[in-house]
């Protein structure tokens, strides 16, 4: 059973497939983007099902049960996304199926070197008949022209977080910490990947409030120590504390710019402790402490030099 079904059916790129298919007019190859990894390979293989199914994508007959337990004779993937991999895999294009369509899919295309994405070209210029490519790709930049160009793309929005709550309502006997789903759903950005991730986490909640009080309410050089012990970066955690960080500051930037976010309510009470400039040098900020973490310098020394300097943001902000 493809988990999320009912939540992906609904997006755009499914009904896209789904006219399509309808209509007889089956593209050669789609290309799904966007960073909701989950989300993607969901509707990858529920448009397998659409294309395949004689009942247009069931979920229930022998076809789409294959398809979602990866074992059905008209769908490829890549054994690995190495070149070896990906020359196997287009070798497959030249087969003639078994039924009235093949389906080649690459899931991560974006973690395809250049050179090797090459080998798909031919494939995609001189399209084979009844031959669909179903490729997903979170960095499109990471994808060459010459592929996008031939694909018909389709971006994978994030979810309402109404759509998500709907959802989850309905599965309170398999999500039965409903005051977690809630924070996740709140917290997830309309991510499926992210909202799985939260969920998951039984801390998160707990600690993005730590770092969301630890931002409003640090004013002083006084405070630095009290801050610092109130995160706890001695078990290992500033690294997921930049993080949190990271996303606070970018979801404030949106709420500054005007432009609507559905949920991460929890972070209202510093809008107006940072203004716009502030934001950005807090993320820059941000981004500096990471580099030195990740040249193995001391957390509490990264720690403390961010809080310094964030101090300093937040005077100028006033």
């Amino acid at each position: 059973m493809i988990k999320y079904r009912s939540l992906l059916e609904i997006t755009k790129p499914y009904k896209v497939v789904a006219a399509d298919v309808a209509e007889g007019k089956i593209n050669h190859c789609y290309m799904l983007t966007g960073d909701d990894k989950v989300a993607i390979d969901g509707l990858i293989t529920l448009m397998s099902e659409k294309i395949l199914c004689d009942k247009g994508g069931c979920g229930e007959c022998v076809t789409c049960m294959k398809i979602e337990d990866g074992n059905h004779e008209d769908v490829f993937e890549p054994k690995n996304l190495k070149a070896e991999g990906i020359r196997e895999f287009v070798e497959q294009v030249y087969i003639k199926p078994n039924g009235k369509y093949k389906i080649m899919i690459i899931r991560e295309l974006d973690k395809v070197d250049a050179k090797v994405q090459n080998f798909l070209l031919k494939s995609l210029e001189d399209p084979v008949d009844n031959v669909v490519f179903l490729l997903g790709a979170e960095k499109q930049t990471a994808v060459l022209e010459t592929i996008k160009s031939r694909s018909k793309k389709l971006a994978v929005l994030p979810f309402s977080r109404y759509a998500l709550e709907d959802y989850f309502a309905k599965r309170t006997q398999e999500y039965p910490n409903r005051a977690l789903v809630k924070e996740s759903v709140d917290c997830c950005l309309g991510s499926l990947t992210r909202c799985e991730e939260l969920i998951k986490d039984e801390e998160y909640a707990s600690d993005l409030t730590n770092v969301i009080f630890v931002l409003k309410d640090m004013t002083s050089t006084k405070d630095n120590l009290r801050m610092q012990q109130r995160l706890g970066v001695a078990d290992g955690k500033l690294a997921r504390y930049l993080d949190m960080m990271q996303l606070i500051a970018g979801v404030l930037l949106k709420k500054a710019a005007g432009i609507r976010v559905d949920g991460f309510e929890k972070v209202n009470c510093l809008k107006d402790v940072f203004n716009i400039p502030a934001l950005v040098n807090f993320n820059s900020l941000i981004i500096e402490a990471k580099r030195k973490l990740e040249s193995n310098c001391k957390e509490s020394y990264v720690l403390d030099n961010l809080f310094i300097k964030l101090m300093e943001v937040k005077y100028l902000c006033r």
